[in-house]
């Protein structure tokens, strides 16, 4: 086999291989956690799903990757907060505590935080004080525009530990799986995402935001629907593109060392 066929040859190969891959992220992200809530107890007006786009109308906008049209649950004192940002810039984050239905309060002080492109995680800094059981509680993530800020509030409660089972785990996809049956997004995501870095996703991270994007389902007025929609769209975005990438890289990588091997 001549070098000029064997490099038409990988190239057509490799090529093919991006296409099929291509078609496989559309069609489907591997289904390793199962998150499909049953309790969704609607969240309140102070999370409604805004209708900014961000800062600019190119690129997915701030979305924070939690559920927003319900109240999501965690059994952590501490959880981990995730969103997503298409560029770098520092945010606010905040945190309240729900008094009554229509009164809240803030629990410690603003932080602002440097971000990267991509996924972006923040374990409640030890600065905050814990977490209380059986208390329902938003995050805030906020970022400056030239028009004005544009601010996402999602909402969660804090559940009793001693619920769930002491399980030991075999792998992350496992533990993560048992964590999303048990409609504890929070402590499902952040084991998702043990196995990435750099602000990925990876095969668990994408099966969850495609459960995730399922779970909120729109309900509301007109205008609400449209909104949430869109939310599920850049859900489902995020997850599709960053398993994508994840694949082309993977598959780039493969035919590189096939190169320096022959």
């Amino acid at each position: 086999m001549s070098h000029q066929y064997l490099g038409f040859w990988l190239h057509s190969r490799r090529l093919t291989s991006l296409v099929v891959g291509v078609v496989f992220c559309l069609s489907a992200v591997p289904a390793y956690a199962q998150f499909k809530p049953r309790d969704r107890k609607p969240a309140s007006g102070y999370s409604s799903a805004g209708g900014s786009r961000g800062c600019s109308s190119s690129g997915i906008p701030l979305t924070q990757l939690a559920p927003q049209t319900f109240i999501g649950k965690t059994a952590s004192t501490r959880p981990m907060l995730a969103w997503y940002m298409s560029s770098s810039q520092r945010v606010r984050f905040r945190l309240f505590e729900f008094l009554s239905a229509k009164t809240v309060k803030q629990i410690g002080k603003v932080k602002e935080i440097s971000t990267t492109v991509g996924i972006n995680k923040l374990k409640l800094p030890t600065d905050y004080p814990e977490l209380t059981v059986g208390k329902t509680y938003f995050w805030q993530i906020a970022i400056e525009c030239e028009a004005r800020p544009i601010v996402s509030n999602v909402e969660f409660t804090v559940i009793n530990p001693q619920s769930l089972a002491k399980n030991r785990f075999s792998s992350i996809p496992e533990s993560a799986n048992y964590y999303a049956e048990n409609e504890l997004w929070y402590e499902a995501f952040e084991e998702a995402l043990k196995a990435t870095s750099n602000g990925k996703l990876g095969e668990t991270g994408a099966s969850l935001l495609q459960e995730l994007a399922q779970s909120e389902i729109p309900t509301g007025s007109e205008v609400d629907i449209k909104i949430i929609k869109q939310r599920i769209e850049d859900i489902q975005r995020i997850s599709i593109s960053d398993y994508k990438l994840t694949y082309t890289q993977n598959l780039l990588v493969k035919d590189s060392l096939s190169l320096e091997i022959l």
